[in-house]
């Protein structure tokens, strides 16, 4: 077992031998109680839910071989980051803005949906990370905090993708 990333509530570990990703998440306090009391999924069946909800939608997720509450374990992808390859395939910029207009549609929110948060495997790409997605079931985010979240994640060289955004959904900066 390789652990690859330790985070303030999280740990992702590789288990070569069965080729998945082990990621345990350790909440604080008060989001445990957020859980208990159904204000909030679990980490592991949020990740469930959304894979669900965005497969809907046409988007591909990893394959998820046991979804627990604060564990889950999903078969690896073998893909590579969209970052290291959006800048030189305007196939994938146009894939990546559908899906980025589909979440920003059907009202799913994500702090994290910068290019390192998607994987491309024999040309299709895949979301990750879905347990820091949120698809609330019944209040909704603002559209202009999807916006401004997105803005935070693509900029330099990938600012052009989020200009591309906003003209797509016809919204201002």
């Amino acid at each position: 077992m390789q652990l690859i990333q330790t985070g303030k509530y999280t740990e992702v570990h590789f288990d070569p031998e069965q080729d998945v990703f082990i990621k345990t998440f350790s909440p604080k306090p008060s989001d445990r109680w957020r859980y208990r009391l159904g204000i909030r999924r679990y980490p592991g069946h949020n990740f469930r839910y959304v894979a669900a909800r965005l497969a809907r939608l046409g988007i591909a997720t990893p394959r998820i071989v046991e979804s627990q509450r604060y564990r889950l374990v999903t078969a690896n992808i073998h893909g590579m980051a969209l970052k290291r390859l959006i800048l030189d395939d305007p196939g994938l910029q146009q894939r990546y803005l559908d899906i980025l207009i589909a979440l920003y549609h059907d009202r799913i929110h994500c702090r994290g949906l910068h290019t390192n948060n998607f994987l491309v495997k024999d040309g299709q790409i895949v979301a990750i990370d879905l347990d820091a997605y949120k698809a609330p079931r019944v209040f909704t985010y603002p559209k202009r905090e999807f916006i401004d979240c997105l803005g935070r994640s693509l900029k330099d060289e990938e600012g052009f993708l989020f200009e591309r955004f906003l003209a797509a959904v016809n919204a201002e900066r």
